[in-house]
């Protein structure tokens, strides 16, 4: 990348023809007018084009403060999951990022090597062979030029350092962009937890490196309030697994508004896992999840499981893909979809989808929609449960199954289930 990419001081415009995972989502409203793009400091980003090289400012806070920091968590999460998060005070790193800064809480009898660094953002779209998203990757170089990094070291020691982002939570700015990427390191474990903010306009892209036999657990909460109707959302991940690397990682989404996440998961080494599960929770707006596994090696195994749960006028898409190259063989892939509608007017289109190469392969995928059995419901009233009670109970563990990847020597499992428990009360609970 040269400054001549910038001389003219213009953005990437919206591809004026339809791509196929984009068909339901109208790809415009993530490309603001240029004279209204900001920079990731909240400054008129065609004045600062050609200063692409802007770094992160980062801040080294004391670890006196880090339960300050893990109190202010508890709109997200709720009270339980504070309490579980402040046991584990002795391990934990707290990275909040926001307009531009990045402020540092460790924990002193921290033993992992972590290190930081700012460095030039690449374009790359996280859609294989996508202009829609190689051009919105263009804008995040100019909005966000660096993207943080954060590297993750334990092979001496037995430690499992939980690592807290606190992205962009703030609704005081109009506009939010960040490249965050996490790297770790050849047998190392880490537990990660990403919390993604709540600006009117978010563009946000999370890559997560895994190197040779590292394992990684990450709950990721995409959280909005209801007064944010009106906002744009834009999240991307990319994940490179590398030979036996693992992944268990569990996903929760309050989308308001309009959203759009796309995840691609890349098996770059032979004999890697990924285990995911996500749970949708939308009483209103629209949602497109497109969700890849790309299997570039052989003896990989992949897991989805998506649920949706729908109130009101919510509107959500599902564009999911599982990709197997040619050389990939003895891959197991699974991606299930179910939908639950708690309103006539809710809506979920859904699309899973295959792309195989090889034929010694184990692979599936589905979606089902529908809403609460009428004869589950009738089974718990003889039991003794009111009809609220029967299907507060129904939604409750509709939505819990997602979260079974996570591992249950894991802190993130209980923080998941309180913080689901949390959501749930706090949204569909109050249809």
């Amino acid at each position: 990348m040269t400054l001549d990419y910038f001389e003219g001081k213009k953005l990437s415009l919206c591809p004026t023809y339809p791509e196929e995972s984009w068909r339901k989502t109208n790809p415009e409203i993530f490309f603001l007018p240029e004279d209204e793009v900001l920079n990731f400091e909240g400054n008129n980003t065609l004045e600062n084009l050609q200063n692409h090289f802007l770094p992160w400012k980062v801040a080294f806070r004391s670890a006196s403060l880090l339960t300050d920091k893990i109190n202010d968590l508890t709109l997200f999460l709720g009270t339980n999951s504070i309490e579980t998060i402040k046991n584990e005070l002795s391990r934990i790193v707290f990275v909040e990022i926001f307009n531009g800064k990045v402020e540092i809480y460790s924990a002193d009898s921290l033993k992992s090597i972590i290190e930081y660094s700012s460095k030039p953002a690449e374009i790359e779209s996280i859609a294989p062979n996508s202009d829609i998203g190689f051009a919105l990757a263009s804008r995040l170089k100019a909005s966000s030029p660096h993207e943080f990094c954060i590297s993750i070291n334990n092979t001496s020691c037995n430690e499992v350092p939980l690592l807290i982002v606190k992205n962009n939570t703030s609704p005081d700015f109009s506009q939010s962009y960040s490249a965050i990427k996490i790297e770790v390191d050849k047998r190392s474990k880490a537990d990660l937890l990403l919390i993604d903010g709540r600006a009117q306009f978010n563009y946000h892209r999370h890559t997560l490196v895994i190197h040779e036999h590292g394992i990684v657990n990450q709950f990721w909460l995409q959280y909005s309030s209801i007064e944010m109707n009106k906002s744009v959302s834009l999240y991307e991940r990319l994940v490179k697994l590398s030979e036996n690397a693992t992944l268990n990682d569990a996903q929760i989404f309050l989308p308001e508004g309009n959203s759009r996440v796309t995840s691609n998961i890349l098996f770059k080494g032979e004999k890697a896992q990924a285990n995911s599960g996500g749970t949708v929770v939308s009483l209103k707006g629209k949602f497109d999840y497109e969700p890849i596994q790309h299997h570039k090696k052989p003896q990989c195994q992949s897991t989805l499981n998506l649920k949706m749960i729908l109130a009101s006028r919510a509107r959500s898409v599902f564009q999911g893909l599982v990709k197997i190259d040619k050389n990939a063989g003895k891959t197991k892939a699974v991606q299930l979809n179910k939908n639950l509608l708690l309103s006539k007017q809710a809506r979920v289109d859904a699309s899973p989808r295959l792309e195989i190469l090889p034929n010694d392969v184990v692979c599936k995928h589905g979606s089902a929609t529908g809403e609460v059995d009428q004869k589950q419901l009738y089974y718990m009233a003889t039991r003794g449960f009111s009809p609220a009670e029967a299907k507060k109970l129904i939604i409750h563990s509709f939505a819990r199954e997602t979260l079974n990847n996570l591992s249950e020597a894991s802190v993130l499992l209980p923080i998941a289930e309180a913080t689901l428990e949390h959501v749930l009360v706090n949204t569909i609970d109050k249809v």
